[in-house]
């Protein structure tokens, strides 16, 4: 099927940890300004919150959050991360409302620009009110620091620019306990002497902000942070002030600590601009919802705004499971693209189809035939991906790359003596003295689980024992791993020397299960050879294999890199397979389509040289064993 989007590839859909929900749950801890008052917001544990909020971070690389007076405050990465990510869920929403509308036709997206840096602003909840009011667009939020010139949006402006400016006000925040008569409006005069604290505003407003205060007598204090960096400091003293306009003053951000007072309009207050001549339509109502929201504002600057319901919306993962199905029309073909098993597909694909109230396909021996709803749908979810993909590239490009960790899948090794942790060991020890101040995260698991963290973008890469192939992954063999079958020190179950591999079948084998990926190399090996493999026992753990190997009659097969230089120690026996052998290939795993920064790039290469310079293993005793090689590299 030829790609409706020029220069993307179409089966380019990456996968990414990160979900509709948890961009929710960012969303409303930036617009709420603190865990408790999120987590109250959405119905769900502070832990799930911080959880969410975390994930992300780690996603794609930045601290959207710092320590400050009082508590925690967003900083320029995460207010960028709010803006972005919350015109995905705006885009997420509509498309799966549009589609269960039934509406047949593509409906547009259209960008407006807004002020940045303001979560909860009055902005914010104008264009969520135009939307609604329109038929077949979805207008997106763009938040940009300077204002726009021709283009759709809001942006504040001297009052002698254009007639047609809206009128915005000033707005004192000030120490709970200061005394103001309700409802009535500070008086210039009141501002005499008061130094007021000002976050990062337009710079339109500047001057007339200085003017202000230059009438009023006041000294005003620039700040290059924003306004939840203020708030903490005025809360916490009383002789502490400050002034925003107040379209971009958030209610949810004060508590009974800060009070919000409208300051006596001049001719000096703020001014705002909606402009759009390619969308004239679209600007007079937004200009219309604007002047009502700002209303209600003005009228009671510290209310909450009401928040809707969350919407309903289909996960990415099935998004991006629809949109394969929909191009292979096959799950079988579907399954082995999205590197899942094909029952696992078959339930995500009812479930899709549950959540948009449809069917979609038509089933037959040929494989699955796409109906009309589908190919809604597919219009739908393709431009939705590829914003998703979009945003995720952008924001990782931004981040600040030396603040997040690199997270390294690793397989669990027996012990420290093990070629897998001395190699390991030795790249971590080279790698860190030139990055003192990087972070290395490492996550244990078996090989099928690391390629699953690889490919959910849970791990930056990996070292697994699979070779096979994936469009996604790149896997790089780094070392080469004789298997051997170990049994107790002078045990009779195997005579001196190496070991046939029809001799295992006869063997009283005790072995990993099935899901461990040195079980898999081995049953492949016998296959080939026309044998099968019988464990009398089957234990995960390899230390396991041992114990049971050293307190009963049993056998075992491990990689011999792996208990080579414990033999003494652990008081086993190493016999090599041979005719034909065993090898276990380590490979480095990682995504074709990533790109690695420069420590990243730098402990890869720590890696591939420590496994390819291995330390030289003692001289070989006299033994009625045989040990041979521990290890070939590549």
């Amino acid at each position: 099927m030829p790609s409706m989007f020029p220069g993307q590839d179409e089966r380019d859909y990456p996968r990414s940890v990160i979900t509709l929900t948890q961009i929710e749950t960012f969303l409303a801890l930036v617009e709420e300004g603190g865990v408790a008052r999120a987590a109250e917001r959405l119905g769900v544990g502070r832990s799930t919150v911080s959880a969410h909020a975390k994930l992300i971070a780690d996603e794609i690389g930045h601290h959207h959050f710092r320590r400050h007076q009082g508590g925690q405050v967003v900083t320029d990465s995460g207010l960028d991360a709010h803006g972005r990510l919350g015109a995905l869920l705006t885009q997420a929403n509509f498309c799966l409302e549009n589609f269960k509308s039934g509406n047949p036709r593509t409906p547009s997206f259209v960008t407006v620009q807004l002020p940045f840096g303001f979560p909860g602003s009055v902005f914010e909840q104008a264009l969520d009110r135009t939307t609604k009011r329109l038929t077949g667009v979805c207008l997106l939020p763009s938040f940009a620091k300077t204002a726009p010139t021709d283009e759709l949006g809001c942006a504040y402006l001297p009052w002698d620019a254009d007639t047609g400016l809206m009128p915005d006000r000033w707005l004192l925040l000030r120490h709970g306990a200061t005394p103001c008569a309700k409802g009535s409006a500070i008086k210039l005069a009141d501002l005499a002497g008061l130094r007021l604290q000002t976050p990062r505003l337009p710079a339109a407003l500047q001057g007339s902000l200085t003017a202000l205060a230059e009438q009023a007598n006041a000294t005003l204090d620039w700040t290059d942070g924003g306004l939840p960096e203020l708030l903490p400091l005025i809360a916490q003293s009383p002789k502490a002030a400050a002034i925003v306009p107040a379209g971009l003053f958030n209610p949810a951000l004060v508590d009974g600590l800060v009070t919000a007072t409208l300051v006596e309009s001049t001719h000096l207050d703020p001014a705002i601009a909606v402009g759009g001549l390619e969308f004239p339509e679209i600007a007079r109502l937004l200009k219309e919802e604007l002047q009502q929201v700002l209303g209600k504002r003005l009228a009671a600057p510290a209310a909450r705004a009401p928040r809707a319901a969350s919407a309903d919306t289909l996960s990415l993962k099935y998004c991006r499971s629809f949109l394969v199905l929909y191009e292979e029309g096959n799950v079988g073909r579907a399954a082995q693209r999205l590197s899942i098993v094909q029952p696992a597909l078959t339930v995500q694909l009812h479930r899709i189809e549950e959540d948009v109230g449809c069917s979609l396909f038509s089933r037959s021996h040929h494989g699955l035939s796409a109906n009309e709803r589908a190919d809604v749908l597919y219009r739908l979810l393709r431009p939705l991906i590829a914003s998703f993909n979009g945003t995720l590239r952008h924001l990782r490009a931004s981040a600040d790359k030396t603040t997040a960790p690199i997270r390294i899948g690793l397989m669990p090794a027996l012990d420290d003596e093990s070629v897998m942790s001395q190699g390991f060991a030795r790249a971590l020890d080279k790698w860190s003295r030139r990055h003192a101040d990087d972070v290395l995260q490492v996550m244990e698991g078996y090989s099928g689980t690391l390629v699953r963290w690889l490919q959910n973008g849970a791990v930056d890469f990996a070292l697994v024992d699979r070779v096979f192939t994936d469009a996604d992954l790149i896997l790089e063999p780094i070392v080469e791993d004789k298997m051997a079958v170990v049994v107790a020190e002078g045990s009779d179950l195997v005579a001196p020397g190496p070991v046939g591999l029809r001799q295992l079948a006869h063997l009283p084998l005790v072995l990993p299960s099935a899901r461990h990926g040195l079980r898999t190399l081995l049953a492949q090996s016998l296959h080939r050879a026309g044998l099968t493999l019988q464990p009398r026992i089957e234990v995960d753990s390899m230390a396991g294999c041992l114990n049971m190997v050293k307190i009963a009659r049993y056998a075992t097969l491990l990689p011999m890199g792996s208990v080579y230089e414990s033999r003494g120690r652990r008081g086993v026996s190493v016999h090599e397979i041979v005719d034909p052998q065993i090898v276990r290939t380590i490979c480095l795993a990682r995504l074709r389509s990533k790109p690695y920064r420069e420590a990243e790039t730098d402990f890869l290469a720590e890696l591939r040289l420590a496994f390819a310079n291995p330390a030289e293993p003692p001289p070989l005793p006299a033994s009625r064993d045989f040990y041979g090689p521990a290890r070939q590299f590549t």
